[in-house]
């Protein structure tokens, strides 16, 4: 009996001495060892068992961390991994060097300053993404340089066809305006730009493009607003603005709201649009900043005290655009009509109704597509525009020539214009007109 228990009390220490060795090895070690599988397949269940390892490590990573970071052409890009929700960071730096003005001159007065300026001409913080689904956008843009928030929109996009937009923004309505100022051929917008501009407001947008890629390719735009731009949160009368484009793209191909032709179409593209609107409101004009509803030259402006009333202005416009890109080469050209009546005035009086006129065109190409030799981050650009700020009073056009010179370090998102303008302005009252030259240099980055 004793012999028996000994025996027993042995077979187990040697057991549990085996197990002990097995425990610091896999169950491939020991296959291995004893001979049973080959090294070829021990290789590959010792790879199979790193990537479920892997695999694992992963997966708790994405539980403790479930947003996903990176940096990419709209800046910062947050998302989680579910994909609801995602965000885009990016600031925007403008500097600039003016020599002898910087704003565009309206009068004989403005050509005589002599200043030689270094600006932060526009620094923006730009937030943008989606929430909950992927066709709920929303865009912010805060101008640290004012200071101003100039854009808050939810965008509801989920049909190509018919998209909606809500909140503060500008309105879809020429090109030179909606393209935003960090994807401009020239340092900054023509003379055109500030009388007849429609600017930012306050509302709601429906646009979207029907029967893409055939030759009756159309976008539409249609737009009601508050109609005192994005400076004052309450309209001043009942009356709202209301606006409409509709834009041909007779190639099949919609072009985007940005300028000069950086890609190199390879095949061309091309738009006509036509707009409209009317406003009622204290408004002769808009711009975005603090005093967004101001006043065109020669009427009293909103600002001042009992110098208007609400809903004083009519303000109907018009514009026509055109817009070609081809192999480097870029065509633009704007016509814009603008009236102006003071409801205040009464009926036959002469200075009533103001009619206003202007127009620009601009070229641009890359010499790189001809010559090879010329490095392909440079481009050429010129432009002409003119405005006439009352059709029935003679020698009071505004006219403006520049050339100017892009390099592009990283398209759009990095580049530097150096641009020279010939800038005429006419004296009614002397029937006679003057002009002066303006240089800028411009760095324009976004990161």
């Amino acid at each position: 009996m004793n012999v028996f228990w000994l025996a027993t009390a042995i077979t187990c220490l040697g057991l549990l001495l085996q197990s002990n060795t097995w425990a610091g090895d896999t169950l491939s070690d020991v296959l291995r060892e004893k001979g049973i599988i080959t090294k070829e397949d021990w290789t590959r269940i010792e790879a199979a068992n790193e990537n479920t390892k892997s695999e694992q490590t992963t997966e708790k990573l994405h539980e403790q961390f479930p947003i996903e970071v990176r940096y990419g052409k709209s800046g910062f890009e947050l998302k989680t991994r579910d994909g609801k929700f995602g965000m885009q960071i990016q600031h925007r730096l403008q500097l600039r060097y003016a020599y002898p003005f910087d704003s565009d001159p309206r009068s004989l007065s403005d050509l005589d300053q002599n200043q030689s300026s270094f600006m932060v001409r526009r620094a923006r913080l730009k937030v943008g993404g989606h929430a909950y689904w992927p066709w709920l956008n929303y865009y912010m843009q805060y101008d640290w340089t004012q200071p101003i928030l100039r854009d808050f929109y939810l965008n509801l996009s989920k049909f190509s066809w018919a998209q909606i937009r809500l909140g503060r923004g500008k309105v879809l309505w020429n090109d030179e305006r909606v393209t935003s100022s960090g994807q401009q051929q020239f340092a900054n917008r023509s003379i055109v730009n500030d009388i007849f501009t429609v600017d930012r407001q306050q509302g709601v947008q429906i646009f979207g493009r029907l029967f893409p890629g055939t030759w009756h390719d159309f976008t539409y735009y249609a737009g009601v607003f508050a109609g005192q731009g994005v400076g004052e949160r309450d309209n001043d009368d009942a009356n709202m603005m209301y606006t409409g484009r509709l834009q041909w793209n007779f190639l099949g191909r919609e072009p985007p709201f940005s300028q000069s032709d950086i890609i190199l179409s390879q095949q061309p593209v091309a738009s006509v649009a036509f707009a409209a609107m009317t406003n009622i409101s204290q408004c002769t004009a808009f711009e975005t900043d603090a005093r967004s509803c101001r006043n065109l030259p020669g009427f009293p402006d909103p600002a001042t005290a009992g110098a208007t009333s609400p809903g004083q202005f009519r303000l109907d416009q018009m514009m026509e655009e055109f817009r070609f890109r081809w192999r480097g080469l870029s065509i633009t050209h704007e016509f814009h009509w603008k009236q102006v009546v003071d409801t205040k005035k009464a009926e036959g009086d002469p200075t009533r109704q103001t009619n206003l006129m202007g127009s620009y065109a601009a070229v641009g190409f890359f010499p790189h597509v001809l010559l090879p030799a010329i490095p392909k981050q440079l481009e050429i650009a010129g432009r002409y525009a003119f405005v006439d700020p009352n059709v029935d009073r003679s020698n009071d056009i505004e006219q403006e020539r520049t050339i100017a010179v892009n390099w592009f370090f990283a398209g759009h998102a990095n580049k530097l214009t150096f641009e020279v303008a010939r800038l005429t302005v006419a004296d009614p009252s002397r029937s006679k007109d003057r002009a002066e030259e303006r240089i800028r240099l411009q760095w324009d980055i976004s990161f």
